[in-house]
This record gives C-alpha cells, structure tokens and sequence, in this order.
C-alpha cells in the first residue's frame, strides 16, 4: 500500500512537492522520487510484499518506464509464473505491470485481480498511462494543468494547486488522450445463479489474507460481513485478531464478542469515550476529504478503529461492499420492487467515493491496508449477476436482505449472527446519538455558497476549511465533499430522482 503521486510534462517543476509531500501517511516504510525532464513521480511505501528496500518508484529492465503503484495484485504469483521469462528483479506484486502491459496492452489490466491504482510513464517521452480498479477500492485524482498531467492519491494534494481536479472513475484508464473505461460490468442474467458463491467467497478471503509473516486483523462488527470474513480468515490463519469499537453498551458490543469467542480469535475492544471523539474530529475531518455528516459520523469509529489495529498489524480484513452487492440496505423493503436493482447498482456505481472513500481514507491515515473480500471481482460479477430474489426475501413476514449470503455460510455462523440485522458501524458502535459537532450558528455569506445542508454540516465545514483553505464551491470535485450521492460528476443521477416518479 502506498502514496503516489506524478507529474507529466509540467514546466513548474515545484509543483510536484506540493503533490507529493501530504501522502507521507500512506506510506510510513520508505519513500523515493524518479525524476527526468518529463516526468516526476514518487511513492511513500507502506511494505507488505517484498522486502524493505527496494527502488522506489519501481523500473524495468532498461530503466526506462518508471512505476508508482497503491494497492495489491493479489493473484500476481500466478501472473508470475505465466510471464516467467520475464527478468524480475523483485519480490513486488506490482512489478508484473511492466511485461504485463507490455504484451498485452491495457487489455492486460483485465488479467488483474486486486485492489489498486498506478501510474506507469516513460521517462524519456513523458507518455504514461494511469490506471483504477474495476470498483475504485483505491484512489487516484488527476488535473490537466496547460499541457502536463497532475496525478495523486487522495485530493488533498491538490489543495494548494493552480489546477481543477478530478477523480479518475473506477474501472478507467488516463493517458495523454484522455479517459478510457477498460472495464465494464457484467450482464445482469435473469436465471438463477450456477456457480455457487460459498467457493468464491473462501477463495477471495484466502487471497486477500497477508503473508503468513505478516500479522493479520479483522475488523469485527457481530454482523453478518464482517462475521463471515471473519469466519472464513479464522480457518486459515488461526493467529488473526478481531478489532472492534463501541461506546459502552452499544449493539455491536455483544455480539462481536459473541463471534470472536465462537471462532476462538483474540479480540481487541477499543470502548471509547465523549471526549475522545471529539479530540479526533478535526483529524478525521480532513483526512476524510468530506464535511458531510453521514460520511463523518461513519469516518470517526473508523478512524480510531484503524489507530488501534494500527499499533499491532499492517493488514486487516472488513466486509465492506457486501451490502450494496447483495441488498443489504433496509430502505429497500420501503421501495417498489421496481426499482430494487436500479438502486443498488447506484449505491455500487457509487462506492468509490462513499464507503470506499471512508474506508480508505481513514485507514490509510494510520498507514493500515484493509482488504475487502467482497469487491473480489468474481464475488462481486457473482452479486452484480444474481437476481434480486436471490437477496432479498420474506422470511416469517419480514423483508430479509443478504438472502443468498446469509444461506450461503449457514455453518459458518451463530444463528444469532447469521440473521441479525443490518446496522451500520456508526449505529452499531453507538457512535450515531452522540452530538459530534457544536451546531447553532448561521452559515456566513461565503460558506452559503458551499452545499451545506443542515446545521451539523456547517459545523464540520470549518474542520473541512482549515484543511483545504484554497477550495472555492465552483468547481464540482469541492462541492462534493459536503454531499453524499448527489455528485453530477459521477456514474448516475440523485437517487431520489431515481424514485421521484
């Protein structure tokens, strides 16, 4: 896991240490810059695969193509081994891009599986080509600045630039021309599935797990994706420890219990007090990149969650992504069954900037990878792909979501687990009746320009402010820090315009 960041072809060659410099959290291990008249590019590394001590950002044989990459390929033993005449000069997964893309082209990146985002240049022409996972589990931003390139990380990098970014969509590719999509959902089938999910769902937790030198942590809620994770990582790796945060007497605090004593793993409970989460708002609001409050109250738990897996692990596991890919949101049951699959496909198609913008943001900020086993590409081609019925269900005249996951790990779970219901880690946590922010006073005339919808949200703005002074409400990639899924810029339209008629 690491920080990128590059600049192509710009004449200012300061502005590559603005990019640059915010993303030191990404990457506490090593750190180290490439630079050529064309090209500056840099990685803040946070070592996992391979050793300590590579060159960084990595080079091909000839030296000539340079490298940065965040994320992990977690099939790059198997790629390996198909490109093995290859001269490898690391242990890095990454470093299969070079003869990968190579051969095949960007038609390549369809041989992937795994979670990431990379910037490959040459460093004499100053051609590139950067690239996003199919569902966007891991960031990149990029601006044209006259006729040079910007790429990085995460958009605070952009803070104190010249420039108008964007986010480069999941499942697309940049290069000098402009934005491809490289990938592209699955056909929605009108049968029922024929591949069952539970052998997928083994195979994806199996992949995602650390090397066995590597310590291994879960986040564990007691619900239902989170328990399974939990389950299925328990089998293989018996030295894993499960994490949870609540407020005292909170839901989530039994049954997490309930689930780390049934599989017999140690588990870490960070209980939580008023004053801590207040002490860390200001740090969650601006390694969030958001002030809107849903996104806020869900960041703070998380955040100091990954502070304390942090201390023990670099890699953990969550069930992120299971509720838009198997209906796992209540709000369904009060919809027409008309629009169940248009709704969740426009959760999924907006991930990458809700929960994943979170996840990611709030672990990373601690140097922490979390892996999410249900955006493994076959798990989640398998949900895109299963009809509605399949998710959800009436079960003793209630409305049960997760149906096929639920049926799928019977034998993994507690019943108690198995059917308990949805709630989301701010609600689970306790964390969600708690007045974060001192609200009461009136937006200024500066700030009524920015989407400020309610009080608890023009009291995070200032947090939001202090950490991107220089962010104007004019252009859209900064008025969507105060929105949750009303972003024009995006992949669909409001979801209540979705249901409007």
């Amino acid at each position: 896991m690491c920080g990128i960041a590059a600049t192509i072809r710009l004449r200012d060659s300061r502005l590559f240490g603005k990019l640059f410099d915010p993303l030191a959290h990404r990457g506490p291990d090593e750190r180290g810059v490439v630079e050529s008249q064309r090209v500056q590019m840099g990685m803040h590394r946070l070592a996992i695969v391979g050793a300590p001590g590579m060159t960084l950002p990595l080079r091909n044989q000839s030296g000539r193509l340079v490298l940065a990459f965040n994320g992990e390929i977690y099939n790059h033993a198997a790629l390996r081994q198909a490109l093995s005449d290859y001269p490898f000069q690391t242990q890095s997964d990454s470093e299969i891009l070079f003869p990968l893309l190579a051969r095949a082209g960007w038609a390549g990146l369809r041989r992937l599986r795994g979670m990431y985002a990379f910037v490959l240049a040459d460093l004499e022409s100053g051609d590139f080509i950067a690239a996003r996972d199919p569902y966007g589990i891991k960031p990149l931003y990029y601006a044209q600045i006259e006729d040079g390139f910007a790429l990085a990380s995460e958009l605070k990098s952009f803070a104190q630039l010249p420039c108008q970014p964007q986010f480069l969509p999941p499942g697309h590719l940049l290069t000098r021309h402009g934005v491809q999509r490289w990938y592209h959902w699955p056909t929605r089938s009108r049968s029922t599935q024929v591949t069952p999910l539970r052998p997928l769902l083994e195979q994806a937790v199996l992949s995602h797990l650390p090397p066995p030198d590597q310590p291994c942590g879960v986040f564990l809620s007691g619900g239902v994706d989170s328990s399974v994770v939990a389950a299925i990582a328990a089998r293989h790796r018996p030295d894993l420890t499960a994490y949870s945060v609540v407020l005292p007497g909170s839901p989530d605090e039994s049954p997490a219990a309930e689930m780390a004593a049934f599989l017999g793993v140690k588990h870490q409970v960070l209980r939580v007090d008023t004053a801590t989460i207040q002490a860390a708002l200001p740090a969650v609001v601006a390694a969030l990149e958001s002030y809107h409050p849903v996104m806020v109250r869900n960041a703070v738990p998380l955040y100091l969650l990954a502070q304390m897996a942090a201390k023990e692990c670099k890699v953990v596991l969550g069930g992120d992504g299971s509720d838009e890919l198997f209906a796992g949101y209540d709000y369904l049951a009060r919809l027409s069954r008309r629009c169940w699959s248009m709704s969740m496909d426009y959760g999924f198609s907006n991930l990458h900037r809700t929960e994943l913008q979170r996840v990611d943001r709030m672990t990373m900020a601690h140097g922490l990878e979390l892996r999410v086993p249900f955006l493994d590409q076959s798990v989640a081609e398998w949900a895109i792909n299963a009809p509605i019925t399949d998710k959800i269900r009436l079960r003793e005249g209630k409305w049960v979501n997760k149906w096929a996951l639920r049926a799928a790990v019977s034998d993994l779970l507690p019943p108690s687990i198995q059917w308990r219901q949805k709630l989301p880690l701010v609600e689970g946590s306790g964390f969600a009746k708690l007045e974060l922010a001192k609200t009461g006073h009136t937006p200024g005339k500066t700030r009524s320009k920015w989407p400020l919808e309610n009080a608890e949200a023009d009291a995070f703005f200032p947090l939001w402010q202090a950490a991107f002074p220089n962010a104007t409400p004019d252009h859209e990639i900064w008025q969507d820090a105060g929105r949750y899924h009303r972003f024009k810029g995006n992949h669909g339209k409001a979801l209540l315009e979705l249901f409007r008629h």
